[in-house]
């Protein structure tokens, strides 16, 4: 393709813009609008250069054609404000090329290197529209794999925030084709989720939860949640390491979006929050609303402009974000705060690690409240709320409330899978609560039981081996001694 060129009779072709992994763009004029539109020309040569035999360069010509003219299909099935238009599919000669709509404005990438940190309000406003794109994007089955800053414009015109580049995005559907073996695993360093770096193939929406988590990570702090180190790269900081704490960088951040954060960049996709729209629940109570004022100093473009001036923003350029109203900044979050599963984990790591030290104290305080938040969302059979009131269960029989412990432990043994180790775990405490009460003979019998079963199931746990001695030692200075050491015997080791 050459500046001059004419594609279809219609569309001029201008000037080489940008250059990326499987095309380059370009700009041109539609002759019949006369508006400015973006054509991205497929790069042949892009994986079939190189040490190839010519039946392999053949091969991945052919890949690298499919993916493309996958990306042309995708595009025309998104229908958002917040994801550029198809506007025509084409070749010149052999090589294939997309019409597009063309957005004059920045890069988050420019813009964040020009602002940090940067204005609080904007990093909102981008964000939402941001995860509106990609919630649209997921409730069509498609996984972008590639969000970074680069591939997010704000717009010139109004403050739009467009999504760009859809040309490694996956497909959830399991009857599509996968293409995989064209250059490196799919998405940037620095942005990737824990499964995408690992390779998995069949990935979820909630890789893009990861990502969009590290970009709002870097929005809201100016920082990256992980850097490369002398001793340690970022891509294995990314797979192991838990990221810094939002508020350790900026204490005016709030707790709810600092969970929010913390729950994007969990290493389990099922860690993170179920859907996009989980986080806008989040996020929208955070936006600028109309009549704020911009922020200081001033942006341009201003990506707070569709909020704080809707109708401005709807006379001139189709609409605010998703087409809805601006959003005042309100209470849209679920009751309580945000609250995710991996919050919860640190909360029972926490207690632990204080009732080992110091016994009972304001950790599991914590948990106690942390607790009935999640048996509320995620019911009482839950493996993690099991978890969480064992250890509540644990601080309550160390603090002298043995009724209130036994009741816990109780609740957990109950209906439960006889040979799951929390159930077992439970079943020990309970046994354990019977000593304060003076019932050695129930005790004896509970713990008895339950090491028996522990013996049949093999539950190799070191909590429960733990337990299980303690408990023994305790029952031995009551009259138990020979029991106790014939049944310990048959313990499973850990």
């Amino acid at each position: 393709m050459e500046a001059g060129e004419v594609l279809e009779g219609r569309y001029r072709v201008e000037e080489a813009l940008d250059q990326g992994g499987m095309g380059i763009i370009w700009t041109a004029t539609d002759l019949e609008t006369g508006e400015r539109v973006a054509v991205k020309v497929l790069r042949l040569d892009a994986y079939t250069q190189g040490r190839f035999s010519p039946a392999e360069r053949a091969r991945r010509r052919a890949e690298l054609l499919k993916r493309f003219e996958r990306e042309g299909a995708i595009l025309e099935e998104l229908d958002h404000p917040g994801i550029p238009r198809l506007l025509h599919r084409g070749y010149l000669s052999e090589e294939p090329y997309l019409v597009m709509e063309y957005v004059d404005g920045v890069s988050l990438r420019e813009f964040l290197d020009l602002r940090r940190p940067f204005p609080f309000d904007a990093a909102v406003s981008i964000a939402v529209q941001v995860a509106e794109a990609l919630g649209h994007a997921h409730a069509c089955g498609v996984v972008h794999r590639d969000l970074k800053p680069d591939n997010v414009v704000v717009a010139f015109d109004g403050g739009m925030v467009k999504l760009l580049d859809f040309g490694i995005a996956h497909l959830t559907d399991p009857d599509a084709t996968r293409y995989t073996s064209l250059g490196d695993t799919p998405g940037t360093v620095g942005y990737m989720a824990p499964e995408q770096r690992r390779g998995q193939q069949d990935i979820s929406a909630s890789a893009d939860l990861y990502t969009f988590g590290c970009v709002l990570f870097e929005l809201l702090t100016g920082e990256r949640p992980f850097e490369d180190k002398p001793d340690r790269n970022k891509d294995i900081q990314h797979l192991e390491d838990l990221p810094p704490r939002l508020r350790s960088i900026n204490i005016g951040i709030s707790e709810e979006l600092d969970e929010l954060v913390w729950d994007l960049l969990a290493k389990a996709p099922s860690d993170r929050p179920g859907s996009m729209e989980e986080v806008l629940e989040v996020l929208r109570g955070y936006l600028p609303k109309p009549g704020d004022p911009a922020p200081d100093p001033q942006l341009d473009p201003d990506p707070t402009t569709p909020y704080r001036t809707p109708e401005k923003t709807a006379a001139g350029s189709g609409g605010t974000p998703s087409g809805r109203r601006a959003v005042s900044r309100r209470p849209a979050r679920r009751p309580g705060g945000w609250m995710g599963r991996n919050q919860f984990a640190g909360g029972i790591a926490f207690a632990r690690a204080e009732l080992l030290a110091d016994g009972p104290g304001a950790r599991c305080a914590e948990l106690v409240d942390l607790l009935s938040r999640a048996d509320s969302d995620w019911g009482d059979r839950d493996s993690m709320v099991l978890e969480g009131r064992l250890v509540c269960a644990d601080a309550a029989r160390l603090d002298g409330r043995t009724a209130d412990a036994k009741s816990l432990y109780e609740a957990v043994a109950d209906g439960g899978d006889p040979s799951d180790p929390l159930i077992l775990e439970a079943e020990l405490g309970i046994a354990e609560c019977r000593m304060p009460e003076g019932d050695f003979v129930g005790a004896f019998h509970s713990w008895r039981a339950t090491v028996g079963r522990i013996v049949a199931f093999a539950a190799t746990n070191d909590r429960l081996m733990d337990r299980s001695r303690e408990i023994a030692l305790e029952l031995a200075e009551s009259g138990y001694r020979a029991e106790v050491a014939d049944l310990l015997s048959g313990l499973p080791t850990s």
